[in-house]
């Protein structure tokens, strides 16, 4: 395997294939922002613009201008979008819409929380960008207020069991990880350092089941598994997701117990969510092995898998474990053997378990840029530090490992 041929791939598919296609395709140049769906060809399909959808591509443009040397055509999309995000995207009291129509009209207000924490990501993204204070003040009210909600919710549902089921959703907390990673450079440190903690904890005390060395993907309030179809649902990608961002936690904070702990839950969900007969990663799995309720658990969706080669490679640099780098070879094959499309350009998000694509929008709302522009770039980050750990002489091994922190 050539390693730095790999970091070029994975750069140049970002590059030339994945941003210019949004560029080209993605944004309304009458009415700004981003168009919720667009159909393999590029033709527009859906002129609604759901506020995800538009934090995403600012956080997305913003982090490979930041990332990539600096591409003015990138900052000013990102820009602009922003501008529509935040005039069209909240009401008067700061409060995040979920969907807009296509000149911004409200249509549905937020449904979780998921809207304020991708405009954070985007906002502190684009002051990394730009230097502009004003991004970083909303952004810092906009978190602390998101997560005073979220607490004030759980207590209330913790009060409250005579109404119906409550969950804690794995896929909200690990959008809050990433939120808060990025937001190291502009909260308050005291502040940070206690959400941190509690960030932490909450990992490793509600979502890890200490007793099968799992993360659940929807648990009680407080903290318990549930043994019914939704608390059993175990998503790989998920678990790849949260244990490749702890693994760089766990690595700045010198904390070898956390760091080997995500090393395990890393081993253990590659090789139990691995498709021996057709090849890829499951997309929901059952806990205890019992059929599952939803259609779509064998499909193959390019988000896991993408999710997984960045933990992985990772998990190689940060481990002396000979089975991450096997494993990141057979992943990468398949990933480039099913997910990008050549003839029209970007990526097919879904699979069938056979590998044949099941829906060929390339923008769907379900199916924005961010998850293929940070794990490309990243990627293409790893892959070079493990290239400058090549010895000259024997290029098919890696040095002993090193921390990826700067």
């Amino acid at each position: 395997m050539d390693i730095k041929k790999l970091t070029e791939l994975y750069r140049n598919e970002l590059a030339q294939n994945v941003l210019p296609f949004w560029q080209k395709k993605a944004f309304d140049p009458l009415y700004g922002g981003v168009f919720e769906a667009i159909d393999e060809e590029g033709n527009c399909i859906s002129t609604d613009k759901p506020v995800i959808t538009q934090a995403q591509a600012v956080w997305a443009f913003a982090f490979a201008h930041n990332q990539l040397g600096g591409n003015a055509e990138w900052l000013e999309l990102a820009v602009d979008t922003a501008a529509f995000l935040l005039e069209k995207g909240r009401d008067a009291k700061g409060n995040w819409y979920q969907q807009l129509d296509r000149r911004g009209f409200p249509l549905k207000i937020a449904e979780d929380f998921s809207p304020a924490l991708y405009s954070v990501l985007a906002l502190g993204q684009l002051f990394k960008a730009t230097g502009e204070r004003g991004y970083v003040e909303i952004a810092q009210k906009t978190l602390t207020q998101t997560l005073k909600r979220r607490n004030a919710a759980l207590n209330k549902q913790l009060q409250d069991d005579t109404k119906g089921r409550y969950f804690k959703q794995l896929e909200e907390f690990a959008l809050i990880g990433h939120v808060l990673l990025e937001g190291e450079v502009y909260m308050d440190r005291k502040w940070y350092k206690k959400a941190m903690a509690d960030y932490v904890s909450e990992l490793t005390n509600d979502f890890y089941d200490k007793r099968t060395d799992i993360l659940l993907d929807q648990i009680t309030p407080s903290g318990h598994f549930w043994d019914c179809p939704e608390g059993r649902t175990l998503v790989p990608g998920r678990v790849l997701e949260v244990a490749g961002y702890t693994m760089d936690i766990a690595d700045r904070a010198r904390n070898r117990k956390l760091l080997n702990q995500m090393l395990d839950l890393t081993e253990l969900t590659l090789g139990a969510a691995w498709d021996e007969i057709h090849g890829g990663f499951y997309y929901k799995m059952d806990v205890k092995s019992i059929p599952s309720l939803d259609m779509r658990w064998n499909h193959k969706l390019a988000w896991v898998h993408l999710e997984a080669l960045q933990t992985i490679l990772k998990a190689h640099l940060l481990s002396a474990r000979p089975v991450f780098l096997e494993t990141f070879e057979k992943v990468h094959e398949y990933v480039w053997e099913h997910f990008p499309d050549s003839m029209y350009g970007e990526w097919f998000g879904e699979l069938n378990r056979e590998g044949q694509p099941l829906l060929r929008h390339k923008i769907t709302p379900d199916k924005g840029c961010c998850y293929l522009v940070r794990n490309l770039t990243t990627l293409s980050q790893l892959l070079e530090i493990a290239a400058d750990l090549q010895p000259k002489k024997k290029k098919e091994k890696l040095l002993p490992p090193q921390s990826t922190s700067k």
